[in-house]
């Protein structure tokens, strides 16, 4: 058996992330939108890329506006979202891999509207595995 295929959900995930980091890296435009008591963080993310993202410390309402997506959970589970998708997100890390470009909603109850805040509020604000390595 392959050593990748003796790995936990986990390390597969940390292997996928450490090939990933190697490659080149693509920009994702970011928008923020604010209301009374709600911040909306929402992600574009183009076709054909693998997207890593950052633990997400608590469960949140996610909606997807546009596009084809598979994601892998930390559990192993995989799924395909398909636009229009609104659900509640799961705490914790995901991959995805993007197969129509997509346009993706994170959704928060809170008042703060600060961004450096909220990043820390809403997920771990880890370093790629790369970088813990050295």
């Amino acid at each position: 058996m392959s050593e990748i295929a003796q790995q936990t959900a986990n390390q597969k995930i940390d292997t996928l992330i450490n090939m990933c980091m190697e490659a080149p890296q693509v920009e994702c435009a970011e928008k923020h939108y604010f209301g009374p008591s709600l911040y909306i963080k929402e992600v574009t993310l183009p076709a054909g890329t693998v997207v890593i993202g950052k633990p997400h410390k608590m469960e949140h309402m996610c909606i997807l506006l546009q596009g084809r997506m598979i994601i892998a959970k930390e559990n192993g589970e995989k799924i395909e979202l398909v636009a229009p998708a609104t659900f509640i997100g799961s705490k914790g890390r995901k991959i995805a891999y993007i197969i129509e470009t997509v346009v993706f909603q994170n959704v928060y109850a809170t008042e703060e509207t600060d961004i450096e805040k909220l990043e820390n509020m809403c997920v771990e604000n880890t370093q790629p595995l790369l970088e813990k390595e050295k």
